[in-house]
């Protein structure tokens, strides 16, 4: 009886050890190997595109592929193969690779079936490679009937949402979402699945809808999320006047500001700063910041790009105005701790301080980014190293 509950509890031990390491494999070495394999089992090929230095990548590896769920329906019904793009450049060329991670589905014979991309749940993963089965899913079915003239609503809806992923040789998203939303009456726009749709997605068409109807917006996304969507639009349409350096885009910017923003004067700020860090004038994009920092509830991703973009690339204008933009930098730092205590944070606003050349508050930030490091259970080694450097530099 004993030696039956033992060899019970082997097994027990046994089949939880291969749970907590069960993993998406990848077995053959070589493409060609992946092609043999797949024509000798008749599976499918599943393709993992990666890069090593890839944030989103690494997410996958220790996060999704070991998922049980995922490496048992993964394992299960596909020969998977992994390619790093930055070495394999055939690969990522005849495949069409233009981001990472992608992952590509194709049929025992090699032919693509299905491609999508990006960090995904485990749900979310396993049900990709299902869609790679059925023709009213799958990203090349969809691609051939649009390319056969298709241009029902519903077949240019699923498509646009599967080319959420680009490759360098397909149609555009945003030709496609253009093409959908000219199919919808104005009734059908203001259904919620098209206003999810609108939100969604940014392109020329959506923003200019999305900006007339904000509004419309309020049964299904948040204030936040709707102010959030808002002023990501006049962000990037106001570096895009930055790079033409065209007074007919600034003049039309200012006018969208006045027509879809309450707060014209957060608005306007905000469009300044984007329009100049465009520009790459560093002094006066930091102090745009500086003045943004003032006024009530600037975000904080706003004041993180600025420091961060200062202590980068304000070299570039030369020392006196280096020295102008970093200055402008410290004072927005406050507003940013205030904002978000962390060990980043406090590391960039001692780096910002040492450029300035104030070695001994440099010294106590950077101290005190170390004791955040420890708080975190992060390394702190940058903030170690640099106070080193300032020690060293005080002994001379």
């Amino acid at each position: 009886m004993k030696r039956m509950i033992t060899l019970g509890l082997l097994c027990l031990i046994t089949l939880m050890a291969r749970a907590q390491t069960a993993s998406l494999a990848f077995e053959p070495a070589s493409w060609e190997a992946a092609l043999t394999k797949a024509r000798q089992t008749q599976r499918p090929i599943f393709v993992y595109a990666y890069a090593p230095g890839c944030h989103f990548c690494k997410e996958m590896e220790s996060s999704t592929f070991r998922d049980p769920t995922v490496a048992a329906y993964y394992n299960d019904t596909f020969v998977a193969f992994k390619v790093n793009i930055e070495v394999d450049t055939a690969f990522t060329r005849r495949y069409d690779i233009a981001s990472f991670p992608t992952y590509l589905y194709l049929d025992a014979a090699g032919n693509p079936l299905h491609r999508s991309g990006g960090a995904k749940s485990a749900a979310d993963f396993v049900a990709d490679a299902r869609a790679a089965f059925a023709p009213q899913t799958a990203f090349y079915s969809l691609q051939q009937q649009y390319m056969l003239g298709s241009r029902t609503p519903d077949l240019l809806y699923r498509y646009s949402r599967a080319l959420n992923f680009p490759t360098r040789r397909q149609t555009t998203q945003a030709q496609v979402v253009a093409e959908y939303l000219a199919t919808q009456s104005a009734a059908q726009l203001r259904n919620e699945q098209n206003m999810r749709y609108v939100f969604e997605y940014s392109t020329p068409q959506t923003d200019r809808y999305f900006l007339a109807h904000q509004v419309d917006f309020t049964p299904w996304f948040p204030a936040e999320a709707r102010q959030r969507k808002a002023d990501r639009i006049l962000m990037r349409q106001a570096f895009d006047a930055g790079q033409k350096a065209d007074d007919l885009d600034l003049q039309q910017l200012r006018h969208l500001i006045k027509v879809s923003f309450a707060d014209t004067a957060r608005a306007n700020s905000l469009a300044t700063i984007n329009f100049l860090e465009s520009r790459r004038d560093w002094a006066r994009y930091a102090r745009a910041t500086r003045r943004y920092s003032q006024l009530p509830a600037p975000d904080k991703y706003t004041l993180s790009k600025t420091a961060t973009y200062v202590y980068y690339f304000a070299k570039e204008q030369g020392p006196q105005q280096q020295q102008q933009a970093v200055a402008a930098a410290l004072e927005v730092m406050p507003m940013l701790l205030k904002q978000e205590h962390n060990y980043a944070n406090l590391l960039l606003h001692a780096k910002l301080l040492l450029q300035a050349r104030r070695q001994a508050p440099a010294r106590a930030a950077a101290q005190a980014a170390l004791q955040q490091a420890k708080l975190q259970k992060e390394s702190g080694e940058e903030a170690q190293e640099l106070l080193q450097a300032l020690n060293a530099k005080a002994e001379k």
